[in-house]
């Protein structure tokens, strides 16, 4: 039996990845179906990433999910200059991302020391019967520039006080459940001073701090680790459990207790991973309804806007201060003034996202008109549109939630987070002629007309595939109608049916025949994905005479 197999490059604004500290998107986020489709044998996914953004430090990994959110890293099965391969039983989503270089061991009863193969300096040493059994532990070590201490102290008084850093560094037990320590383990790393080649006249301490997966708020804990040994060259420490670890040199004034704040140190730590951006506004041309918003790396803004002006757009060179922004940012698009998102009766939202990553492209569309107050005609839409950065997604594996949910317990880490709220960036002048507007309110009215129903068949069937049957039960077909259908003479495979049998729906219902009524069946039919599929190409496919994307092309891209 033949299976026919479709490959996908998906929005990354449509997906979630859950990146942390040092981890970046290195390609695109692939689909590779039937979604499910499971094999008798491995068979081997060869991912292409961009590979200039990796060094000596860091690594290609692919992560996969089955829902656009949830993600876990797999096993590597071969790796080339720009490509990484794995094995698998099945398809789902593929991303390939850059992290910090992952060193695997496996420690014995009989004591050990584990070493950094990027970073030599970093060690960790297990004295004998520290473990019971054989442990998995892994090691990554993220550089901290100088350059990123001398920036974030000239910008921010409060890191005045720091004087240098060691670089992070992340010890993890690969196990489900807390792995105990019977005997404490010596962490040691270099010293701050000597590994940025600082020199400071007057008095200074050393600080621990910790930060557990899971959280993003460093703690001292000093005075909760024995600090065994300090040289010029490095620090040992000794700790009972493994963490993310960094130590800190700070000025000692008068004998000052002070701390370097949980917070303080947050912000040190997400400034490694901000990158300056600027923000493309434009418009068609040929359409003053159709905007694209560009999210791109500072140093690429001016590019990005030529290539726009080459494609048929308009508009003003990109914001003119640079704002910065971590890999992985989503950013809402809010509009202000007498303008507003342009909806179709199709419950598309006037929230609109895009989510910037430095190697991928983060390019949004979106179609805005014009506001009429009742006591007002002719006038053209004037306003902004205002971008927020929305908090960062913080995800923890599913098979590590209750072991995190213990430790942050025993650390009097309160479980529940104080919702955080978005934070402005900047915004950017919009203004629709009230003519085009007027022509997307006829369209709109328009798309909710029969003919319009018929142009998204080709996205359903081509979405829907194998699932054609029991989406067909949901729209009141009878068995008996279902397997005519499948039985039927030219169709010879489930896209051709699922045409055939939505054919045969809008034939039958007439009017009746709506994209509430198709979009309810799918949502019955468990295809919620389908359901925001439809949502969010409603603009292109409905209202504009475009066909909808076929399977493997990106819909957010402009024509």
């Amino acid at each position: 039996m033949e299976t026919e197999i479709t490959c996908q490059v998906i929005n990354p604004n449509d997906v979630t990845l859950p990146l942390k500290d040092g981890e970046m998107l290195v390609s695109d986020v692939i689909e590779l179906g039937p979604h499910g489709t499971t094999f008798r044998k491995p068979v081997t996914v060869q991912m292409q990433y961009n590979s200039k953004s990796l060094d000596g430090a860091t690594e290609a990994v692919v992560w996969v999910s089955e829902d656009r959110s949830q993600w876990k890293e797999l096993e590597t099965s071969r790796k080339g200059e720009d490509s990484v391969a794995v094995s698998v039983d099945h398809f789902s989503i593929f991303a390939v991302i850059s992290q910090p270089k992952q060193d695997k061991f496996t420690v014995p009863t009989e004591g050990f020391k584990l070493t950094s193969s990027t970073q030599p300096a970093v060690q960790i040493s297990f004295p004998e019967q520290a473990v019971d059994t054989e442990t998995p532990v892994t090691i990554q070590v993220q550089e901290v520039p100088k350059r990123a201490v001398e920036d974030i102290k000239a910008k921010d008084e409060s890191f005045q006080n720091l004087v240098g850093t060691s670089p992070i560094v992340n010890v993890e037990t690969v196990s489900t459940s807390e792995v105990q320590f019977h005997k404490p383990v010596t962490v040691r790393v270099p010293h701050p001073q000597h590994y940025m080649d600082i020199r400071h006249e007057g008095p200074t301490k050393l600080r621990v701090m910790s930060c557990e997966e899971g959280t993003e708020d460093w703690m001292d804990v000093t005075d909760n680790v024995t600090i065994s040994r300090v040289t010029e060259e490095f620090v040992e420490f000794e700790v009972t459990h493994f963490t993310r670890w960094i130590v800190i040199v700070v000025t000692d004034i008068f004998g000052d207790t002070e701390e370097l704040g949980p917070i303080r140190l947050k912000t040190l730590c997400r400034w490694l991973q901000h990158r300056p951006v600027q923000f493309i506004l434009m418009q068609r041309d040929d359409n003053t309804n159709e905007f694209v918003v560009e999210c791109t790396p500072a140093e690429d803004a001016e590019g990005k806007h030529a290539a726009l002006l080459q494609m048929g757009y308009k508009g003003p060179l990109p914001t003119k201060s640079a704002i910065d922004l971590f890999e992985g940012q989503v950013v809402e698009i809010a509009l202000v003034g007498n303008v507003s998102i342009a909806t179709f009766g199709l419950g598309s939202s006037t929230k609109q996202h895009i989510t910037f990553h430095s190697q991928r492209g983060s390019r949004h569309q979106m179609q805005i008109m014009a506001l009429k107050a009742t006591d007002q005609h002719g006038l053209d839409g004037k306003g902004s549109a205002a971008f927020f950065a929305l908090p960062r997604v913080e995800v923890v594996k599913q098979k590590r939630t209750a072991y995190l949910r213990k430790r942050h317990e025993k650390l009097a880490h309160p479980p529940g987070r104080k919702l955080q709220e978005p934070t402005f960036l900047c915004q950017l002048p919009v203004h629709v002629p009230i003519g085009s507007t007027d022509q997307v309110s006829a369209d709109a009215e328009d798309s909710k007309s029969l003919e319009r129903v018929g142009k998204y068949f080709y996205f359903i069937k081509e979405a829907v595939s194998i699932d054609w049957r029991d989406l067909a039960f949901h729209l009141g077909f009878k068995w008996a109608d279902i397997d005519n259908i499948a039985s039927k003479d030219g169709n010879h495979d489930d896209k051709s049916r699922c045409m055939d049998m939505l054919q045969e729906w809008k034939k039958k219902k007439g009017d009746a025949a709506t994209i509430e009524v198709l979009m309810e069946a799918l949502s019955k039919a468990g295809l919620q994905s389908v359901v925001d599929g439809l949502k969010k190409y409603s603009l292109e496919v409905g209202n504009y005479g475009k066909t909808p994307p076929a399977r493997g092309e990106d819909a957010s891209n402009p024509p």
